[in-house]
């Protein structure tokens, strides 16, 4: 291949890395407000008139740990992570709907925010992966002959 060609597919690659990379941060934000939402429900059990159901107060911080898990290994770029988190986001909206009768477009802005996003960050760990493999193929950018630095005007 030539230089030119191999410059242009960095630079692609690199591209497409930032694209990924913003994807996942905005996967990320909503992985992190997903938890905040979890661990505000996490005192909801401990309110109940009849006294505390410490039951449901073990399940829903085991829900915020794992939600504050998958989001930290989705910062990594994590596949398996950015899976999850998405089944677990629509685990839970289907739970909300057959167990509690809420309708589907129940918190429906934040559905699709929350939902968009985790989506953008399923797709940006993937693309984020493929760079990765793409990336192994491309023979890094040639160094400079000398080592020293060249000032304005001076050829190498």
């Amino acid at each position: 291949m030539t230089a030119p060609t191999d410059t242009h597919r960095r630079a692609a690659l690199r591209g497409r890395e930032s694209v990924a990379r913003w994807r996942l941060r905005g996967a990320v934000w909503a992985g992190g407000l997903y938890t905040i939402t979890f661990a505000v429900l996490s005192v909801v059990p401990l309110l109940e008139p009849g006294g505390p159901e410490w039951g449901s107060l073990v399940v829903m911080v085991l829900a915020t740990l794992g939600t504050a898990w998958a989001t930290l290994r989705l910062r990594r770029g994590s596949r398996v992570a950015a899976c999850a988190l998405l089944g677990w986001f629509v685990f839970t909206k289907l739970a909300s709907w057959l167990i509690t009768g809420q309708p589907l477009w129940h918190g429906a802005i934040w559905t699709l925010i929350i939902g968009g996003a985790l989506v953008n960050g399923v797709w940006g760990a993937f693309e984020l992966a493929r760079v990765a493999r793409e990336s192994a193929d491309v023979p890094p950018a040639p160094a400079y002959a000398t080592s020293r630095r060249l000032t304005f005007g001076e050829r190498a």
